[in-house]
């Protein structure tokens, strides 16, 4: 089973057992959370569409740990002026294993 979800803003694709990185959740590690905007289920043959999403379906996943993403450098060039400025940026995330998918 398949399920397409929005969590953080962010689609992902996901099936039970999985784990996934997106943008920082409330919650500790081990706590559960649901992710109420199921958009489509993908079971076998059968496949189901939300128009935006589907009611009554969810997935619950649990937060693993917490961490800060890999860091993005930024260099900003302005030739006239003859000066370079480097900067950085780390985003907070947090690994989720998908648990469950109800509909």
């Amino acid at each position: 089973m398949y399920a397409v979800i929005e969590i953080s803003g962010k689609q992902h694709l996901v099936q039970p057992g999985q784990v996934i990185r997106t943008l920082r959740v409330t919650g500790d590690a081990g706590d559960e959370v649901n992710a109420d905007r199921v958009l489509a289920v993908l079971d076998g043959e059968r496949v189901e569409l939300g128009r935006p999403s589907i009611d009554g379906a969810r997935a619950v996943l649990q937060v693993v740990r917490h961490a800060r993403s890999p860091k993005i450098h930024i260099l900003t060039y302005q030739p006239k002026k003859r000066r370079v400025r480097r900067m950085g940026y780390r985003d907070n995330i947090s690994y989720l294993r998908v648990a469950r998918v109800e509909e």
